[in-house]
């Protein structure tokens, strides 16, 4: 037996004249090629590789028996192929030699499926309803005798079957309860098994199981007015009872998991599981269906709608007062009766440049569509007193559209969400804070820029790297945070924007149209989106920031903090950061409106240069510079300015240099001999504190800024001052290290 593979065998003995039918041969050689296929294929002895030949060839051969039935005959050259592409998978080793033994029936899940396809025989698969055979009771007597060979019990038995029942039900066309009633009542069984077991093979195996079962399940009884009627009405107990005796199984344990969250005798899972469908069935076919089918708002509309918030307060007055002695006082019913989940909603917006012509998000479009509509349907009620009732009506389509502007620049972060990963594990000895209210992220603990082997310099350079790089996410997949998503939202804010000074106008014309319409009221009268053109303004600036500081200080992190300036400044200079900052610039020139496009590059250019300062001057200690490096300094800014220049088609050139004068006030101190440094840094401390500073220099504070005239940043220059007076001066006064 340990040489053959049994299914090829059976296959080439037995003949379609064995049997009493061309239909019952067929039945039985595709059971047979299905063994092969989970033996061999879904369930090896050694894990198959994907270029495997063998397998290649035994997946072809039998997706062409599903279709065309197999010729067994012996020399039948069909058969040869099968035996020869079967054999050389089932005598495959561990060593890579050719096996004694043949290996097409090893591990459990192959155990279960052959166990599955015994249990097939319950049924009469020449009937159209496929139901359970007569002698149902000998077959399953003669079935349980390969427990001991196949290494099951009762409770694999107990959970197949329930299975196999529930299986035959659902695939036969849904028609015979007997199948779901038998189903149910195995599953009784399966959970009493599960009480009394934690092996984990059977707690995976059931898990499996039993998700198929209660998704179909829940599927039906989440929404039964949908799902029932008169025509399968009756299976709808059945179906409730599985669900329950299905939900049971976990809270009384296949793994202990809830055990350790809730006590049992708190959890009522029947009661909870029908409540549950009830609740979210009832939902479903009343909740919305009288307002999908409203077109205007009406005054019958007006009188539907305040009734049935009249009977939803009056319904959580009982709720409440039937609950207020309960542990809680009633907090958790409460909680129960959510709103319409407009989180949800949100979260399942569209935010591509292609889904509208204006390149905003279709969810901006259909808002201001909604606000439209609901004010041509204000203005067309046959009621007076239009200008004493507006207000109110205002007051909630603005706080509604500021609601959706805060939801658009909502989980876009602030810049210290991307800037972050830069600080040094080091203790630090101040931060920014101030102007830039702590988007720029925390220096690095003072330190010296390496002096000494270029050796160490490599090697601590590529562990930094890959350090830093193990921090920094991927500069694509960033999912809703992606840049062509986030010049969207700023679009859709914009577009909102001037929608609203639409809307303004038609609200002033309309109120000027009522009858009752009086002159000093309406002067008085409030007619703008307050709250939403302020909402729209905010949005816009902080997605701007956020694009910006996210393109420099994550998107281009792997070449702005690990590269620019490492080791030799000369040898990693800016044009790399230039080259991809180029078509970053391109894809917000040709996304973003054009009225909004300059904030975006100029909220690009500002982080830039600061991402530049921030590795001249607290760049760690990969970097460091001699008085020669200036002028590559200086020649790499000028690039990065002309970059937003762009030959006079990009920014205007006054903004580009305001922008620039801090950089432009800094960069000197890099053309400064280091002794003209140290006299100037010695001066500097002692007008800030006084002759007693003398004798010890204290560490200047960090004023929030860069600028030649502050000790402190003329201090993080002479740290990264590569030569040997500066390296004494900072060990004498400081004991900074000589070298790393």
């Amino acid at each position: 037996m340990e040489s053959m593979v049994l299914p090829l065998e059976l296959l080439q003995q037995f003949k379609s004249s064995d049997f009493p039918d061309q239909q019952e041969y067929m039945h039985w050689q595709t059971r047979n090629l299905k063994v092969l296929d989970a033996g061999l294929l879904r369930h090896p002895y050694l894990p198959l590789d994907k270029s495997d030949a063998a397998s290649q060839r035994l997946r072809q051969i039998l997706r062409e028996a599903s279709e065309t039935p197999i010729e067994t005959r012996k020399n039948s050259e069909a058969m040869q192929v099968l035996r020869n592409a079967a054999m050389s998978l089932a005598y495959r080793s561990f060593n890579g030699f050719g096996s004694d033994t043949c290996h097409w029936a090893d591990g459990f899940p192959l155990n279960l499926y052959l166990y599955q396809m015994l249990l097939e025989a319950c049924f009469n698969n020449s009937s159209e309803e496929a139901s359970i055979i007569d002698e149902i009771d000998e077959v399953l007597e003669l079935i349980k005798k390969t427990w001991v060979f196949l290494g099951l019990n009762e409770m694999f038995h107990n959970l197949c079957f329930a299975w196999i029942l529930f299986h035959r039900f659902v695939t036969t066309g849904q028609v015979d309860i007997d199948l779901l009633i038998a189903a149910d009542k195995q599953l009784t069984e399966v959970a009493k098994d599960a009480k009394a077991t934690q092996d984990p093979t059977y707690s995976k195996f059931l898990k499996s199981i039993l998700s198929s079962i209660m998704s179909w399940t829940e599927k039906r009884l989440l929404a039964y007015h949908d799902m029932f009627s008169s025509n399968n009405i009756e299976s709808m107990q059945i179906i409730v009872s599985l669900g329950v005796t299905g939900a049971k199984i976990p809270v009384e344990d296949i793994s202990n998991e809830y055990r350790r969250h809730r006590r049992k005798e708190e959890t009522d899972v029947a009661h909870s599981r029908i409540d549950a469908y009830i609740r979210s069935s009832l939902r479903t076919a009343f909740a919305q269906q009288f307002i999908s089918s409203v077109t205007e708002l009406t005054p019958d509309v007006v009188q539907v709608l305040r009734a049935a918030d009249k009977l939803e307060k009056q319904l959580v007055n009982i709720a409440v007062e039937d609950s207020v002695d309960s542990d809680d006082g009633g907090k958790s019913l409460i909680r129960e009766m959510p709103p319409y989940e407009a989180e949800s909603a949100i979260a399942n917006l569209v935010w591509i440049p292609t889904a509208t012509k204006e390149s905003c998000a279709p969810s901006s479009v259909e808002v201001l569509r909604i606000i439209d509509e609901t004010l041509d349907a204000y203005f067309r009620l046959p009621i007076p007193m239009h200008p004493a009732l507006f207000p109110d009506l205002l007051i909630g389509l603005d706080q509604n559209l500021r609601h959706y502007a805060s939801k658009a620049k909502a989980g876009c972060g602030r810049f210290h969400q991307f800037m972050c990963w830069i600080v040094n594990s080091t203790t630090n000895h101040s931060s920014f804070s101030g102007s830039r209210n702590n988007f720029m992220p925390a220096l690095p603990a003072l330190t010296r820029c390496e002096v000494g082997s270029k050796l160490w310099k490599k090697k601590d350079k590529s562990q930094n790297l890959t350090k830093r790089r193990s921090q920094v996410g991927s500069t694509k997949g960033d999912g809703s945070l992606g840049l062509s998503h986030l010049c969207v939202r700023i679009n859709s804010l914009y577009h909102i924007r001037k929608e609203l000074e639409n809307l303004e106008k038609k609200i002033k014309t309309c109120l000027r149209n009522t009858e009752t319409a009086q002159a000093d009221v309406l002067n008085g009268m409030r007619t703008s989106f307050e709250l939403s053109l302020a909402a729209c303004q905010e949005g816009i600036l902080q997605l701007c920031e956020t694009i910006a500081y996210k393109v420099v200080f994550h998107d281009l992190s792997h070449i702005l903090w690990d590269t620019l300036y490492a080791g030799e400044p000369a040898a990693s200079r800016i044009h790399p950061f230039l080259k991809e900052l180029d078509p970053t610039l391109e894809m917000v020139s040709s996304t973003v409106h054009n009225r909004v496009r300059y904030r975006v590059i100029t909220a690009l250019m500002k982080a830039s240069f600061d991402g530049f300062l921030l590795v001249l001057l607290a760049g760690g200690p990969s970097r460091g510079f001699s008085r020669q490096d200036s002028h590559i300094i200086e020649d790499d800014f000028k690039s990065l300015k002309d970059l937003y220049l762009a030959d006079g088609d990009g920014l205007p050139e006054e903004l580009v240099e305001k922008a620039a004068r801090e950089v432009n006030n800094v960069l000197p101190l890099f053309r400064t001999d280091t002794e003209s440094l140290i006299e100037r840094f010695k001066r500097m401390v002692v007008e800030t504190n006084g002759t007693a500073a003398i004798s010890k220099y204290p560490l200047p504070p960090n004023p929030g800024h860069w600028s030649p005239t502050e000790p402190n940043t003329v201090l993080h220059v002479l740290c990264h001052r590569n030569d040997d007076a500066a390296t004494k001066f900072l060990k004498r006064t400081y004991n900074l290290p000589k070298k790393l």
